[in-house]
């Protein structure tokens, strides 16, 4: 029997006997209960038996427990008496050895100051006899050959040590001085032979100054040295060339490159070849005789037409793009010590290298205008008449859309990203002399119309002034669609020093202005957005101006009063309609044919028909209310009339205006009835 169950803090004593109970089988129920309860009686009894034993033992060993807690509280006083004696004993032992510590670091001290001492004075002898030795050696010539030199190299090793030993000596700063007038006076004697041998490419001459130099720690002398002799070089070079190009600047530096970082690498032992061979690159560039921009610049004024100077300026573009390309390479190769050339020496070196295309660049803009403004010589366009005039300036301007395109590409070729500040020039000088040649025309056109219109000859849409009109409408509509046209370039924006176009070739105020260069339509645009609207305009009144000459008739005209009262009793099927709305309905009616002729489907020959004729119905009912003392058989004539152009109109698949609708409705309603038969 489990007795932990009751010890539990929720024993339940009835489901512990059903529990048990349910355990028990088929076992009588007295039988069951007489049994658990001597089960549970003996339990008890043996619980009772060892609670009484193990009391017995607790209170037997609680004095044995007592006496040891005694014992033990004795021998921790005891202890506590050693250990106090104990520290006391510490403090005086650290008390008799502390003054003996100081004594000895005092001893430590004077010994150190002692051997410093004669240190001293023997770096000072051994610096004075080396000073006295290269003293001597500048008096009598420092030797060329290369074991002398290796030693000399040794000896201002040694000088330069020997100082730095002597550095608390009181009369450092002379020694110093001293030494610093014979590195002087020794690096102007070697610096000469240095170049000789630099310019030669003498590996081991050069590797022996470099030692020197590096013994008197001037190891950028050295590189000034390399500079001044690899530049000279490479202008001497560059000089006796048979024919001064960029590209054959480009080839010669591209070949030197890579010896030259060798060179610097394992002959110089320089530790920023990249740096230095940038640097020499942009010194050399600057300072060429001829200059590189003198070389593009003699060249382009060779140029015998506008389309050969853009193609040399696209290959100065080309030759720019690969020897930069070749220093991006060298900067990019893998090395076991990586150098990071700093950002402000690439791009002083970028600015060097696109010098040429930044000064050239504007001429871009000079050469793609004169070709655009050839453009404009065409014999079309030099004719008196005025329909052939405008139809010579719309097949220009047929053409602008290609010409526009093709000078995109080219200039994208030149001037990358930053094309849009000498494209736009040229394009808005190209837009502008076009715009004032369609201006021009404009005002002639229109000159000839009134001129014509004041002596009654025009015949509207059968006068040579309106297609005129319309086709150089159309040519202004051509040029804006072209300027019109999306052309995207890349826009790298690029924190790349060595490929940042808008700062290498533009100049601050033109980089600032370059965003509105490209979003910005050219000026010249406004203007002839403005030409084409008049032009619109003028086509309309040329268009209207016979059914305007009609009109204009209509109150002067005796036919509205002053009729005898037998033509009143008139029934309206005798009137016919009279001779100006007759004129104005043939004109209508001969329209559609005629706008066909001259108007495509993009102008809308039925907009222009519509227009006409609500321009007619507008005109028509303003010119009948200024019709005075209009008599009844004027008013059913009037009537006539209005039917009369109602069928023109509804023929031509208009409507009249809801103005000249409630003029017939108010004439009708003032006329007088037919009597009845």
């Amino acid at each position: 029997m489990d007795l932990k169950t009751f010890g539990e803090d929720n024993f339940d004593p009835k489901q512990w006997i059903n529990k048990a109970w349910s355990s028990s089988g088929n076992q009588e129920k007295e039988i069951f209960v007489a049994n658990t309860v001597s089960r549970l009686q003996l339990y008890m009894k043996q619980l009772t038996n060892a609670l009484d034993e193990t009391t017995t033992q607790i209170v037997t060993s609680i004095p044995r427990i007592l006496q040891d807690a005694s014992s033990l509280q004795l021998e921790g006083a005891m202890l506590q008496q050693k250990l106090l004696s104990l520290e006391q004993k510490v403090q005086s032992v650290e008390e008799q050895t502390g003054h003996s510590i100081e004594s000895l670091q005092k001893i430590d001290q004077l010994k150190s100051r002692l051997e410093n001492a004669a240190s001293a004075l023997r770096e000072a002898d051994k610096w004075a006899a080396l000073a006295t030795s290269l003293e001597d050696i500048l008096e009598s010539g420092v030797p060329t050959q290369g074991d002398k030199l290796a030693e000399l190299a040794e000896q201002v090793t040694a000088m330069t040590a020997s100082l730095e030993v002597l550095s608390d000596a009181p009369d450092y700063e002379n020694k110093r001085m001293q030494l610093e007038t014979l590195y002087n006076r020794l690096e102007a004697t070697i610096s000469p032979p240095l170049i000789e041998a630099l310019t030669q490419m003498d590996a081991d001459r050069t590797a022996t100054y470099v030692s020197l130099f590096a013994g008197m720690d001037r190891t950028i002398s050295v590189s000034r040295c390399w500079r001044r002799a690899a530049a000279a070089r490479l202008s001497s070079t560059w000089r006796r060339l048979d024919a001064h190009t960029l590209a054959a600047l480009n080839r010669m530096l591209s070949s030197e490159a890579g010896k030259q970082v060798d060179w610097l690498t394992n002959v110089l032992k320089s530790e920023t070849p990249l740096t230095e061979l940038i640097r020499l690159y942009t010194d050399l560039l600057l300072s060429l005789d001829p200059s590189p921009t003198k070389v593009v610049s003699a060249n382009l004024k060779l140029c015998s037409s506008p389309n050969e100077g853009i193609l040399l300026l696209t290959d100065l573009r080309t030759d720019i793009d690969d020897f930069v390309n070749c220093i991006q390479n060298i900067l990019d190769a893998p090395r076991q010590n990586k150098e990071t050339v700093t950002p402000t020496i690439i791009r002083d070196f970028a600015r060097a290298a696109y010098a040429p295309l930044r000064e050239l660049l504007p001429k871009y803009t000079e050469l793609q205008t004169s070709l655009f403004l050839d453009y404009l010589n065409d014999p079309q366009l030099n004719q008196e008449d005025l329909l052939e005039l405008s139809r010579g300036i719309l097949t220009v301007s047929e053409r602008c859309e290609g010409w526009f395109s093709t000078a995109f590409s080219k200039v994208k070729k030149i001037a990358g990203e930053t094309l849009y500040a000498v494209y736009m020039p040229a394009v808005e000088n190209f837009t502008s002399s076009l715009s004032n040649l369609i201006s021009a025309h404009s005002r002639r056109i229109e000159s000839a119309f009134l001129s014509s219109a004041s002596i009654g000859q025009v015949t509207g849409v059968l006068s040579n002034t309106f297609p005129a009109s319309l086709m150089l409408q159309t040519a202004a509509a051509n040029i804006l669609a072209a300027l019109a046209e999306p052309r995207e370039v890349e826009d790298s924006k690029t924190e790349d020093p060595l490929h940042d176009l808008p700062t290498l070739l533009l100049e601050p105020e033109v980089r600032q202005r370059l965003a509105s260069f490209r979003a910005e339509p050219p000026a010249s645009a406004a203007v002839l957005r403005r030409t084409k609207d008049q032009l619109r305009n003028l086509a309309r009144v040329i268009l209207r101006n016979p059914i305007d000459v009609q009109l204009e008739k209509i109150p002067q005209l005796s036919v509205w009063n002053n009729n005898d009262a037998l033509s009143t009793d008139l029934p309206d099927f005798a009137l016919s309609p009279q001779e100006y709305i007759t004129e104005i309905g043939q004109y209508l009616m001969t329209l559609p044919q005629h706008l066909e002729m001259h108007l495509s489907e993009k102008q809308a020959p039925l907009q222009f028909l519509s227009e006409v004729c609500t321009h007619t119905c507008e005109v028509y009912a303003e010119k009948i209310l200024n019709i005075r003392n209009m008599d009844a058989l004027g008013t059913k004539r009037c009537l006539n009339d209005i039917v009369y152009l109602s069928s023109v109109v509804e023929d031509l698949g208009s409507t009249i205006t809801p103005s000249l609708k409630n003029l017939e409705k108010s004439l009708r309603a003032a006329a007088p009835s037919q009597p009845t038969e």
